[in-house]
């Protein structure tokens, strides 16, 4: 199925695809692509310029309406955007508004030092098996099952919206998040759930109007401070 990405303008940056493992704060070291729907750029569609990418490469996307379901595939270090992913090491997504295909915004499996900035994802954003995920000022959710899903991961959410979903943030397996500054608000169910086995700190964090709270299972370990019950974000 054909997924459509409504975006503004974006860039995608990603570090050390294939070859040895750069820093993720590093510069990046290749070149920048721009794709394009008016043949100003490069490239007319974003997964051939993905498809060509060389470690380090910037993909700079210019304002339009794409519809592809966006895969990088056939390299050492793989990123996938809806339905399920494969695998990601330093890569940055800045600037992307997402809409769903099959309920799944956002993948991210097996993966480590991953930045999401600024993304308007329409569907659940889900994280498994991944390291050092970093989602922040993002806007997250109209999702029919949960905003923000983490499995057997680790991360943090920071400086973001998610709303109007059935839960908010999940928690799960052996994963260790932290919770952190966001605006959780209209879900209807608890705002964060976290479940047995898995830890959490969430602090700071404005929950509005939501169907519950923080819901903490028995055998979680939460740290939970200054968090505030609002009628309005």
């Amino acid at each position: 199925m054909s997924r459509r990405l409504a975006m503004p303008t974006l860039a995608i940056a990603w570090l050390a695809l294939s070859g040895s493992a750069v820093a993720a704060d590093s510069a990046p070291s290749g070149h920048m692509v721009v794709v394009a729907q008016d043949g100003s750029g490069a490239y007319r569609e974003i997964q051939a310029a993905i498809d060509d990418a060389k470690a380090g490469d910037t993909i700079f996307i210019k304002a339009g309406h794409y519809r592809e379901d966006v895969v990088v595939h056939s390299k050492d270090r793989l990123f996938r955007i809806g339905k399920w992913p494969y695998g990601a090491n330093e890569i940055e997504v800045r600037d992307l508004t997402i809409a769903e295909n099959g309920g799944l915004a956002v993948g991210i499996f097996n993966g480590s030092r991953i930045l999401l900035s600024n993304i308007r994802a329409r569907g659940l954003l889900y994280v498994q098996q991944a390291k050092a995920v970093r989602i922040e000022k993002s806007l997250l959710g109209d999702s029919e099952t949960t905003g923000v899903s983490f499995v057997d991961a680790q991360g943090e959410l920071i400086d973001s919206e998610v709303r109007d979903n059935d839960y908010g943030v999940t928690i799960a397996g052996q994963s260790n998040v932290r919770v952190e500054g966001n605006v959780i608000a209209n879900n209807r169910y608890d705002a964060v759930v976290v479940q047995a086995g898995a830890k959490g700190t969430v602090l700071r964090n404005r929950l509005v109007k939501n169907g519950g709270t923080i819901a903490v299972q028995d055998g979680a370990q939460v740290e939970q401070a200054d968090n505030v019950l609002a009628n309005a974000p």
